[in-house]
């Protein structure tokens, strides 16, 4: 029984390795794409006058959060999902 599961393990072994050679070399074929970036004159936007916001969206928004307190909403990091 031992040997059976050895000969299965090295099969895999071996189809994975085959995979992963040919993965590799298709990646090979990729061509590189040079970085790009852009250049602006500013990085940020100037202040402005915000919209009204909907109130009942606000409502139903704030009814949803599990904690609140005032205008914010408390989470825990990682705890939303």
């Amino acid at each position: 029984m031992d040997s059976r599961r050895e000969k299965e393990r090295d099969k895999i072994k071996i189809e994975a390795k085959t995979i992963l050679d040919k993965f590799a070399r298709a990646l090979a074929k990729i061509e590189k794409v040079p970085d790009s970036f852009v250049e602006r004159e500013e990085d940020r936007r100037t202040e402005g006058v915000g919209k009204v916001g909907d109130s009942e969206f606000r409502k139903i928004f704030f009814e949803n959060a599990p904690s609140t307190k005032k205008d914010c909403i408390e989470a825990e990091r990682g705890r939303w999902k």
